[in-house]
């Protein structure tokens, strides 16, 4: 009997410790997000001194390659923290792996999940070492998704690890709706991604219109080409034009659907009440914000800070649908 107590406290104490590491990976994940989105908008310009005329400007080294201008007002200190911090990420991942591995038998955690954690840190780690000219915008688009389905994979895995309920019932009639609401948010947050990858931040600086609409002649077919090389002037000021203003236009019109979408479905959660309540509330008010600070963006003039938690906010109203999903899909009982 005391062989049988002892072996099952340290299954208990294995889980409490895997459970701690899954959410401290998601805090460092959340951080290194942050960073990143930091990074990012301060290496293009944005909130630079001599600001917008800094904005996407380029410069070409004697050596050939390009590196963004601005580059030099990015302080030491971020570039250094984000190293540091994807550094002990990357080892909490791997001990998180390991310890689920040990425990695959008696753990429910999906190893296909875990794998895809594991694939994408190595991935992010490897696009990070040989990282690309800025002129090339999949590579801002595959650090900011790769960044944010880590993160909604790694909240996935935390909240399944402390799930007590394991009931076996008929998916909830708002299971299909959750997921669609997942794939909507995701979509949107590319969207951004892509806007900021291009250097299009500028192209629409009114609340309402965007210099004339180029909708007969406008290059949709370039605006999302994701294989293509941004166009720069002799000076190396990255021209953004027509291409520019569309990406902004479909960007606002799915933040629009979005906002209208996930109210929707946040005010069903709120309306189920019990343990969706709560989740329902934070997607709406998580929801509120990023429209609020979108709008605030555009009418003082991009500042660094504010697109920067705007940037933020996004994860976490991501990480609030995935939530969602979660309640909404019961672990079976065997």
């Amino acid at each position: 009997m005391s062989g049988l107590s002892s072996q099952r406290r340290a299954s208990g104490q294995s889980s409490s410790l895997y459970t701690l590491l899954v959410f401290l990976s998601i805090v460092l994940v959340l951080l290194v997000v942050m960073l990143s989105a930091y990074l990012r908008l301060s290496g293009s310009g944005l909130g630079c001194v001599d600001w917008p005329s800094c904005y996407a400007l380029i410069k070409t080294e004697a050596g050939g390659a390009e590196s963004l201008a601005a580059a030099h007002r990015v302080p030491p200190w971020a570039t250094l923290t984000h190293r540091l911090v994807a550094s002990v990420l990357g080892l909490l991942v791997l001990s998180v792996a390991l310890l689920a591995w040990r425990r695959r038998r008696e753990s429910r955690q999906s190893i296909a999940m875990l794998l895809a954690v594991l694939t994408m840190t190595v991935f992010l780690s490897v696009l990070g070492y040989i990282t690309p000219s800025p002129l090339r915008p999949w590579v801002t688009l595959s650090n900011l998704l790769g960044g944010m389905t880590m993160l909604a994979m790694l909240w996935w895995m935390g909240q399944r690890s402390v799930m007590t309920e394991k009931l076996n019932f008929k998916d909830h009639s708002l299971r299909p709706w959750a997921l669609t609401g997942l794939v909507i948010v995701f979509l949107q947050i590319a969207l951004g991604g892509w806007v900021s990858a291009n250097f299009a931040a500028l192209s629409c600086t009114d609340l309402i219109g965007c210099g004339g609409y180029p909708w007969a002649n406008g290059p949709w077919r370039e605006s999302f080409n994701l294989s293509r090389d941004l166009p720069v002037t002799d000076g190396g000021v990255v021209i953004a034009g027509d291409t520019g203003k569309l990406i902004h236009i479909v960007h606002r019109a799915g933040a629009a659907f979005t906002f209208l979408y996930l109210g929707w479905l946040g005010w069903q959660a709120v309306r189920l009440r019990d343990r969706y309540r709560g989740t329902g509330i934070a997607m709406l008010v998580f929801l509120t914000l990023q429209i609020a600070l979108g709008v605030f963006a555009v009418a003082y003039s991009l500042p660094l800070g504010l697109v920067t938690v705007h940037n933020t906010i996004a994860a976490l109203l991501l990480l609030s649908v995935v939530n969602l999903n979660h309640l909404l899909t019961p672990r079976m009982a065997k």
